[in-house]
C-alpha cells in the first residue's frame, strides 16, 4: 500500500510516471486481442484477461519493473456495450473482475507502494462515430444508460482494489463530463484522458480543450491527460489544456498503432531499434530514446502524469523514468 494517496503526491507537485501501452504490448506478446472481431476492434483485448491472464500480470510486472508509479489495469472494454458486440455481454463483470486482479496482484508482488489505475474506455456503439455527423457515446447510449456504464464498471474496479480511475478515450466535452459524473460514485480519484488531439490541439471534433476546462469546473475530476495521440499533437494541446485546466495534467500518447495489421519485426524489449521493415507496433519516429525526449518537454510544459498509450512499451516507459523522475 503506497504511504501517501495519489491525491497527495500530486498536490505536492510530484511527477509520476504512467505505465505504457496494455492491448498493443499483449499483442506484441502474442495474446489474440481480436477475438470474435478480425476486422475491427469490437471489445479488443478484453477476453486476454481470462485467457491469457499470466501474460496480462507478466506486462504489469514489467511496467512496474521499469519503475512506473501507476500500472493501468486492462479493463479498456470490458463494459457490457462493447462485449455485447462479441456475444459476451452477460460475461462483462466476470471479464472486469479478472482485469483488475491482474492489476492488482502483479502491484502486490512487484511494488506495493504504486498505484493501479482501473482504466476503462468510453462505452462507444460500434458506428456511432460518423466522420460526417459524429454523435456523442452520451447521446448515442442515452445519458442514463452511459453514465450507469462507467458508474457500475468504476464501482466494481474500487471494490477490487483500484487506487484511482483512469475514464480514458474520451472524444466529447458532453461524454467527458457525464464520464467523470459517473466514475466519481466509486469513490476513489478520477483520471480523464482525452483522445485524438488534433494537429491545431482541438479535441477530436472540433472543440475545444478551453471548453472542455470550463465544463469540467465543479466536477469531480483529479487530473485531466491527452492520450492516444501522437506525440506532436499532444505537444500542441497540452500548453492550451495547462493554461485553462486548474488540476493537474498528463499526457501518453499513441505511436502508431494498427491492430488488426500483420504483426511484423516485433521490436524486443530494450533500447535497441527495431529491424528494418513494417512493424505496427513501434513507428520508427517514436524509438524510446525520442519519446524521452516529448517528455521532457511536457513535463517542462507543467504536465505530472507522463506515460504512453498503443504501441509504447516498457523499453519506452523504461527511456522516460530519468526524465519524468529526475
Amino acid at each position: 500500500m503506497a504511504a501517501h494517496t495519489i491525491a497527495q503526491r500530486l498536490h505536492n507537485g510530484d511527477a509520476l510516471l504512467l505505465d505504457g501501452g496494455t492491448g498493443s504490448e499483449l499483442q506484441r506478446r502474442g495474446a489474440d486481442v481480436l477475438k470474435g472481431a478480425e476486422d475491427r476492434l469490437k471489445a479488443w483485448s478484453a477476453t486476454a484477461n481470462l485467457e491469457y491472464a499470466d501474460v496480462v500480470r507478466q506486462v504489469h510486472s514489467d511496467y512496474l519493473r521499469v519503475g512506473a508509479d501507476i500500472i493501468t489495469s486492462n479493463n479498456f472494454w470490458t463494459t457490457p456495450t462493447r462485449l455485447d458486440s462479441i456475444g459476451e455481454r452477460h460475461a462483462w463483470r466476470t471479464y472486469a473482475t479478472a482485469a483488475i486482479r491482474n492489476a492488482v496482484e502483479a502491484r502486490n508482488a512487484m511494488r506495493q507502494e504504486a498505484y493501479v489505475a482501473g482504466g476503462i474506455a468510453a462505452p462507444s456503439l460500434q458506428g456511432a462515430m460518423s466522420p460526417t455527423s459524429p454523435v456523442s457515446d452520451a447521446r448515442a447510449l442515452g445519458l442514463e444508460t452511459y453514465r450507469r456504464e462507467w458508474a457500475d464498471h468504476t464501482k466494481l474496479l474500487a471494490d477490487e482494489g483500484a487506487d484511482l480511475i483512469l475514464a480514458e478515450y474520451v472524444g466529447f466535452i458532453e461524454d467527458c463530463v457525464e464520464a467523470v459524473d459517473g466514475c466519481a460514485e466509486a469513490g476513489v480519484p478520477v483520471f480523464l484522458g482525452v483522445r485524438h488531439i488534433q494537429d491545431d490541439g482541438a479535441m477530436q471534433y472540433g472543440e475545444s480543450l478551453i471548453d472542455l476546462a470550463s465544463a469540467l469546473a465543479g466536477h469531480p475530476v483529479d487530473a485531466v491527460l491527452l492520450m492516444c495521440s501522437n506525440p506532436e499533437n499532444i505537444s500542441v494541446g497540452l500548453p492550451i489544456l495547462r493554461e485553462a485546466f486548474a488540476g493537474p495534467v498528463g499526457a501518453y500518447p499513441n505511436l502508431g498503432y494498427n491492430p488488426t495489421g500483420p504483426i511484423a519485426n516485433r521490436p524486443t524489449l530494450t533500447n535497441q531499434k527495431p529491424s528494418a521493415g513494417v512493424d505496427i507496433l513501434q513507428n520508427a519516429d517514436y524509438y524510446p530514446s525520442r519519446l524521452a525526449e516529448f517528455a521532457g518537454e511536457w513535463k517542462r510544459v507543467g504536465a505530472q502524469i507522463i506515460g504512453g498509450c498503443c504501441a509504447s512499451g516498457p523499453e519506452h516507459i523504461a527511456a522516460m523514468y530519468p526524465v519524468v523522475k529526475e
